[in-house]
C-alpha cells in the first residue's frame, strides 16, 4: 500500500512540474519587449477581437478604450524601438495601458466563468449555475432571434 500511495505522489509531482513548464513557455510566447514584437501581438489580439474570437462579445466603449491602449502602446513602443530604451516614466506609462488593456480583455473573454446563485422553482435554497461568457451571450443572441421569430409570426396572422 505505502509504494502505492508513492508512486501516486510521484505522478501526481510530476503533472504538476510539467504544466509548470508548459505555463512558462506560454508566457515566453507573448514577450513582446520590442516593437515588432508588439504589431504581432496587437495584430492577435484585434484578431481575438473578431466574431469567432476569444474576445468576441467585446463592445462599445471597451473595444474602443483597448484598440486605444493598443495603438498608444504601439506607438510608445515604436518611438522608443524597446522597453529596454524607455525612461522610467515611459514605462511606468506603457504599463498602467497594458493593465488597463489587460483588465478590459480579461472581463470580456468568452471562456471567463461567471456564476450566480439561483432559487428554482419550488424551493428557497440557492443553487449556484455557473456559465462561461461565450455561453450567456449566445443564449442571449438565441432568445432575442426566437422572440423577433415569434414577433413577426403574431404580426404575420
Amino acid at each position: 500500500m505505502n509504494k502505492w500511495f508513492i508512486g501516486l505522489a510521484v505522478c501526481i509531482a510530476s503533472s504538476a512540474l510539467s504544466h509548470a513548464v508548459h505555463a512558462e513557455e506560454l508566457e515566453r510566447i507573448v514577450v513582446a519587449d520590442s516593437s515588432d514584437k508588439f504589431v504581432v501581438l496587437a495584430k492577435a489580439i484585434r484578431q481575438e477581437m473578431a466574431p469567432g474570437g476569444r474576445f468576441e462579445f467585446i463592445a462599445g466603449r471597451s473595444r474602443a478604450e483597448v484598440n486605444d491602449g493598443l495603438d498608444n502602446m504601439a506607438a510608445m513602443m515604436e518611438k522608443s524601438g524597446s522597453v529596454a530604451a524607455m525612461k522610467e516614466e515611459q514605462k511606468i506609462e506603457l504599463f498602467n495601458i497594458q493593465e488597463k488593456v489587460n483588465g478590459l480583455l480579461a472581463k470580456n473573454a468568452n471562456d471567463r466563468l461567471i456564476c450566480t446563485y439561483v432559487s428554482p422553482v419550488g424551493s428557497h435554497l440557492p443553487v449556484k449555475k455557473c456559465e462561461t461568457l461565450g455561453a450567456i451571450e449566445k443564449n442571449r443572441a438565441n432568445a432575442r432571434r426566437n422572440m423577433d421569430e415569434l414577433n413577426q409570426r403574431s404580426r404575420a396572422q
